[in-house]
């Protein structure tokens, strides 16, 4: 997961008619609204099957999402009642690719023998085998892609350890992640309606409201489909507006599942008290306080009610926009009966979770949509299986409910079948799931990892305590209603009590955990009887864990951060590498600990943190097997008072780790502080690290905004480096949507000034 994000919700003031108000007070108008006996009751919730229900027809599913949105309003609103809570909501938020290879326009030598990724060069740091994972930065072993700020940079690789700076392509919106094939590339990027040129056709159909000067949505996930065979000059082939946010999205040959999730704004509805003026004047033990809270908010109930009436199911829905050689075609989503659209059978969202299914070998692009209405989606996907889950009910619904228990609802998906999306069945687990890495699917076996208690309650003082669980499902049937469903099999509790999980990894017919609040035990759980999970092995040792990387039956390679004062805690100036033997799984051991910072005076000059991408984000994490190499990037800063600004320290380290030995070391580092403490130094706000790399032959490519370079992995001398320049993404600004390619430019030496060779050595 990658971050909690606070959603809230769009207002609208409420004006409150003259002809219902009373003088109280001069300075007060209190409404004289009568309230009803237990209008403020708050409505009991019952729980029954997590089931994917296809809705009937389109006046099901309008009177199911109208009942959702007036009850999350309902719930906000008597929240500001009680003086506590005006506004609310924690989600736990939780990626699209491709590779290959071709020429036109690119670097790929005819007479070369074909560059094979995980044998020549490495790729993207996927968590199962076979199923690509999108990300800002792609390889066919010919050529990097790199999304960098707006724009689409494209490089060749000749010959490893050289470099050419082939094309630089605008991007409209935020590019975030792509995916490639061939001669063909999609980018992935979010625009805000903001931003939409007021010309564009589009921005008409995005449903401008004058009175809430706001569109139907802030956010759209747009798809460019570019044509690379002349990687010198990319063009546009398609585009695909979808509203909503991108999620993230996987790859299994030649045919992208991508998720995304739509929250559609809603004119007029207010989930917020306009107090009438004088209230903040009142004593706070006043009781008239209490009064006018209450009939504003039963009136506002009232006025929220009357604007849900008024709307049409086509303003609830997302839609989707393609458009091709300047062409716009709308596809609304209630097409077709609304066929395409199923519920938990006890769910009550508002939110749309939409797995779109393209070919990307389909010239025309076509995709495939089905929509769940439900919560913010975390995504797992094996060769066969696409997991979607999500939290079984919102944030909303325990107000008043403290008796149940959180729980994950878990939805799989057939996708065996390149080209299509089959729904096979749902199922519950109680708690709730940290990351993509706590699903895994092995041999028609769903293995879950959870974390249950009342944490994410804000409003409770006496929570429960944490405690995790693995628990293995089976798909199977209900004799009550011959559907297909996931039944539990088997399962392990009390892990960790009082902990929550930090990491986790399933592999093969074993799982590892990571859980932590003032120590780090590592767990071991025998996974090879689905129906009786067994801890083999405990460890503990200070410090957490935040990413498990396999590297064999025998080893595990994990990154966090290492103890604080007196072993307790977590100490934030350096990143920790732990090497565990694992090859007798009953008592698992520590082989080697190795702390990286990136400035060796850390406790003396003023740098005091350390910082690597790689400890929260699996794809910034390089192991490269074929020399035993792991590239971790690793960055710093602090305030210069000489220069009135700040100075950056941005590397890749480079470490050995042995099995054999059970070591590791640092093997060397590739520094790019360079490119971001010149004259004219960087914002603050910028990025200044090393962001990826990718292991080519003897080099290493690391890649940061504003410069790549190719070292030799023996002399660790730099071979080629190309500076670049860092455009900012504008989110509100108007921008075409157009690709723009500034074509071939000459590469750049670290002086700035155009580089005479690309493969010239320099030392590092």
């Amino acid at each position: 997961m990658k971050a909690e994000k606070v959603v809230a919700i769009g207002v609208l003031t409420l004006m409150l008619m003259s002809g219902c108000l009373g003088a109280v007070d001069p300075a007060i108008e209190n409404p004289t609204v009568e309230l009803p006996e237990d209008w403020n009751t708050t409505v009991a919730r019952t729980t029954s099957s997590p089931q994917l229900n296809q809705f009937s027809d389109c006046d099901e599913l309008e009177t199911a999402l109208k009942l959702s949105i007036e009850e999350e309003a309902r719930t906000q609103i008597l929240q500001a009642i009680e003086e506590q809570y005006s506004y609310g909501g924690i989600w736990m938020e939780d990626d699209m690719a491709l590779a290959e290879s071709a020429d036109g326009g690119s670097s790929t030598p005819t007479a070369t023998p074909k560059r094979i990724e995980g044998t020549d060069f490495s790729g993207t740091n996927n968590q199962e085998q076979g199923v690509d994972e999108a990300d800002f930065v792609k390889t066919d072993g010919y050529n990097i892609y790199f999304l960098n700020g707006k724009n689409l940079v494209i490089f060749g690789v000749p010959e490893f350890g050289e470099l050419t700076l082939l094309s630089t392509t605008a991007i409209q919106g935020n590019p975030t992640a792509m995916m490639l094939d061939g001669d063909r590339l999609v980018v992935i990027s979010s625009v805000s309606t903001w931003s939409i040129n007021s010309n564009d056709p589009l921005a008409a159909e995005l449903g401008w409201d004058d009175a809430q000067n706001t569109y139907r949505t802030s956010s759209l996930t747009k798809f460019s489909v570019i044509d690379v065979s002349n990687r010198s000059a990319p063009t546009m082939a398609k585009e695909l507006f979808l509203e909503g946010s991108y999620m993230t999205a996987r790859e299994v040959n030649g045919t992208v599942r991508t998720v995304t999730h739509a929250w559609m704004n809603i004119p007029g509805l207010q989930t917020w008290l306009d107090l009438p003026t004088g209230y903040w004047s009142l004593d706070y033990d006043d009781p008239l306080r209490l009064e006018l809270r209450e009939k504003v908010g039963y009136q506002t109930i009232l006025e929220n009610q009357m604007t849900l009436s008024k709307l049409a199911l086509v303003d609830i829905l997302p839609k989707v926009y393609e458009r091709v050689d300047g062409a716009l075609t709308i596809h609304t989503m209630d097409e077709d009966a609304c066929a395409d659209f199923a519920a938990p059978g006890d769910g009550l969202n508002r939110g749309f979770n939409s797995i779109f299914t393209f070919d990307l070998n389909d010239e025309n692009f076509a995709f495939q949509a089905d929509h769940i209405v439900g919560n913010y989606p975390m995504v797992y996907a094996s060769e066969d299986v696409l997991v979607l889950t999500e939290n079984a009910w919102d944030w909303w619904w325990f107000w008043g409910n403290d008796n149940m228990d959180e729980a994950t609802n878990i939805h799989t998906f057939d996708i065996s079948n390149p080209g299509d999306t089959v729904y096979t069945g749902s199922g519950r687990v109680n708690g709730t799931i940290l990351n993509q890495f706590s699903i895994s699917e092995h041999q028609g076996v769903l293995r879950i990892a959870a974390t249950s208690g009342q944490w994410a309650r804000w409003w409770m003082e006496n929570p429960e305590p944490m405690s995790s669980s693995v628990i293995a499902l089976e798909r199977g049937v209900d004799v009550e209603t011959d559907q297909q469903v996931l039944v539990e099999v088997g399962r392990v509790d009390n892990i960790a009590p009082e902990e929550r999980i930090w990491s986790a990894r399933f592999d093969g017919d074993r799982c590892y955990l990571v859980t932590f609040r003032q120590i780090d035990p590592l767990w071991v759980i025998d996974m090879s009887d689905e129906t009786n999970p067994t801890i083999l092995g405990e460890l503990e040792i200070p410090g957490v864990s935040t990413y498990i990387h396999p590297l064999s039956r025998d080893h595990l390679l994990t990154i966090g951060m290492g103890p604080g004062e007196d072993g307790l805690g977590l100490d934030w100036s350096n990143t920790r590498l732990s090497l565990f033997n694992i090859s007798d799984p009953s008592t698992p051991a520590v082989d080697d600990v190795l702390s990286l910072t990136p400035v060796a005076d850390s406790n003396n000059s003023g740098w005091t943190w350390s910082y690597s991408e790689a400890s929260y984000e699996h794809k910034a994490f390089q192991y490269w097997a074929p020399k035993g190499l792991l590239a971790v990037p690793l960055s710093t800063y602090k305030y210069d008072s000489w220069y009135d600004g700040y100075t950056y320290v941005s590397k890749l380290m480079i470490v050995n780790v042995s099995e054999e030995t059970g070591t590791m070391s640092v093997h060397g580092e590739v520094n790019h502080s360079m490119f971001y403490n010149g004259n004219d130094r960087t914002s603050y706000y910028g990025n200044h690290d090393i962001r990826r790399s990718i292991f080519m032959g003897d080099f290493i490519y690391a890649i940061s905004a504003q410069g790549v370079t190719a070292t030799n992995l023996t002399t660790m001398e730099r071979s080629s480096s190309i500076e670049l320049t860092y455009e900012e993404q504008c989110f509100y600004c108007e921008e075409e949507g157009s690709v723009e390619t500034e074509g071939e430019d000459r590469p750049v030496s670290d002086s700035g000034t155009p580089a005479e060779s690309e493969t010239s050595s320099e030392s590092n």
